[in-house]
């Protein structure tokens, strides 16, 4: 037994002197066709690796891309009766479009009435339906006999006659006159002058006689008409504060023209221009007087046929408001 082993042992002991001489320079670790440690298959792994192919084989996963490219495409055509349903339901969504909409209020009587019908049949009690409400029977204007046709018209004459009566009672007893006392009286004609015309403004003093400390005074353009004859014209401007007794304030001196066959004698033509010698002292008063239209200044204009004439016997002729107009 001694000798059988002894070449056993010198065999391997040759061997492992044979892979000491081998030195890691020698070994290409870098190529991968080499195995550096080989090692035996098992019969496991050869089994689970025949298995894998088998699913490849099955699966067709073994074959190549280009194979797999080329391969046709299977389109499946769809059937007449697909088409035709298809269709159906595409009608079927335009008629739910077309219906209208619904409120809420009908949403909620369909659910109360729908959970009143299945609380009945739950506790086995019979729901009646409402009764429907039949239309009241429209009545034929033909029908009417000629005593209803008669006594109609004297009920619509009746009520228009008390409408009117109620309006025209409405008027007498309240002023609805909109025209403003101050509104201009021209054109109109008088027994010896024609007042075709007053222009009026707001301007700054000019008259040596204006009173000091006045910022504006009122202005007047007075134009005769074509049918004057001689005489006198006296003007005045008032303001909108009452006086004595009631009446308009003077303000300024008061302005005589004489003229004579429808020209005046100081121009010459048949207009002339008059400027106040009193007015506002600040400008707050003329924006304040702008700024409303329920009070206007006003010049008055009266005339006489000579000028001897007394101031009292001087009778009224024509007014004009004064705008708020600066010029």
């Amino acid at each position: 037994m001694s000798e059988k082993s002894h070449p056993k042992n010198s065999k391997n002991t040759e061997d492992s002197k044979q892979d000491n001489k081998i030195t890691p320079e020698d070994t290409d670790f870098w190529n991968l066709e080499v195995d550096a440690h080989p090692s035996e298959t098992t019969l496991e792994e050869i089994e689970e690796i025949e298995e894998i192919d088998r699913i490849l084989a099955e699966q067709e996963l073994n074959k190549p891309l280009i194979q797999l490219s080329k391969r046709e495409i299977d389109i499946e055509v769809p059937c007449e009766k697909e088409i035709l349903s298809s269709l159906d339901s595409h009608k079927g969504s335009e008629a739910l479009e077309a219906l209208p909409d619904i409120s809420n209020k009908d949403v909620d009587e369909l659910l109360a009435s729908a959970t009143a019908e299945v609380m009945a049949e739950e506790d086995g009690i019979e729901l009646t339906p409402e009764p429907e409400i039949a239309p009241a029977p429209a009545i034929n204007k033909a029908d009417r006999s000629a005593t209803e046709k008669i006594a109609s018209i004297f009920c619509y004459l009746a009520i228009l006659g008390v409408f009117g009566y109620l309006v025209h009672y409405a008027s007498e007893q309240h002023d609805f006159d909109t025209s403003k006392s101050y509104a201009a009286n021209t054109p109109v004609k008088g027994e010896n002058a024609d007042i075709e015309n007053i222009e009026t403004w707001w301007s700054e003093p000019v008259s040596n006689d204006t009173k000091f400390g006045v910022v504006l005074v009122p202005s007047a353009t007075i134009t005769l008409g074509p049918d004057s004859d001689s005489g006198v014209i006296r003007s005045v401007f008032y303001s909108y504060e009452e006086g004595l007794q009631g009446q308009l304030r003077p303000k300024g001196d008061p302005f005589t023209h004489e003229f004579r066959d429808g020209k005046f004698s100081a121009t010459r033509t048949n207009q002339i221009t008059i400027y106040g010698t009193d007015g506002f002292t600040d400008m707050s008063h003329y924006i304040f007087y702008r700024g409303q239209d329920e009070k206007r200044w006003l010049v008055d204009v009266k005339e006489a046929p000579s000028s001897q004439t007394q101031v009292n016997n001087f009778s009224f002729l024509a007014q004009a408001p004064v705008e708020p107009i600066r010029k």
